[in-house]
């Protein structure tokens, strides 16, 4: 069970997404009008590869459209996917690309043939299921090989993107001192790899970096802090300042938020 829990690749672009479909369309437009199986050769229409081809076109277009919804979910789960995703997705495909090819074979390729239970069936059964050896193979390598696999952070590690282009700071929550709002920007105070305190700016708001970082607590209208940082508070309410366990820098604490910060440090 661990097993299907495994984190694995996916397919999270669209323009990679557009190209697999489109790898994946024309090899079974290849498959379909030069190997001929299922007794194609016997076919005769007056625009036989282009009525074959569309077997090739549809699938790709399921592909695509699946892939576009499933990366909603993805995003949502955090950037997630798992070896039991990959086949509950398979499986899906599978049956719908299925179900619209069963359709295009009744109503185009065979001229508006009659619907019934027993044909779809047995498209699903004999059809469909022969074809899955030949083409969910090289479509799931084509997942993996063009997909994204995203590590997710260890559970003490938050992540902050800012609203420029690859602003993005992975960092330990017990690193982080404080956030500074500096106009249209903010300023993140926190210690590296070697435990030297460094500051790393930031194209964002603070009441966004709020949102991402939610175990920071404000302690002034410009600052935002980390109670776990916090060695003690210096003077009373009036003209407060925070000190940190380590490094000589001082915040502000406005009056505002005095009580609530310093009752959050007896809590500690």
């Amino acid at each position: 069970m661990n097993y299907l829990k495994s984190q694995i690749h996916f397919l999270a672009s669209t323009p990679r997404r557009l190209l697999v479909g489109l790898i994946l369309c024309v090899y079974l437009c290849f498959i379909i009008i030069v190997l001929q199986p299922f007794d194609t050769s016997q076919f005769d229409a007056e625009y036989k590869k282009l009525l074959l081809s569309g077997y090739g076109i549809l699938a790709g277009i399921v592909f695509i459209i699946q892939g576009r919804i499933e990366s909603i979910g993805y995003f949502k789960s955090g950037r997630i996917w798992s070896v039991r995703n990959e086949i509950i997705s398979t499986l899906l495909f599978c049956f719908f690309s299925g179900t619209i090819l069963y359709m295009y074979n009744r109503t185009i390729v065979n001229n508006f043939k009659s619907y019934t239970l027993w044909t779809y069936l047995r498209f699903l059964s004999v059809t469909v299921l022969c074809m899955i050896p030949v083409f969910i193979p090289p479509m799931i390598y084509l997942r993996q090989k063009f997909g994204e696999r995203i590590i997710p952070p260890a559970k003490n590690s938050f992540v902050l993107i800012g609203e420029n282009k690859n602003e993005v700071l992975t960092m330990d929550k017990d690193d982080l001192l404080f956030v500074k709002a500096v106009e249209n920007y903010v300023e993140v105070c926190l210690m590296d790899k070697n435990k030297k305190i460094i500051s790393v700016t930031f194209r964002q708001t603070l009441s966004n970096v709020c949102e991402q970082l939610p175990f920071l607590e404000q302690c002034h209208r410009s600052y935002l802090v980390n109670i776990n940082a916090v060695k003690e508070i210096i003077g009373n309410s009036q003209g407060a300042k925070i000190a940190f366990v380590v490094g000589e820098k001082e915040i502000p604490l406005s009056k505002t938020f005095y009580k609530q910060i310093k009752a959050k440090l007896l809590e500690l």
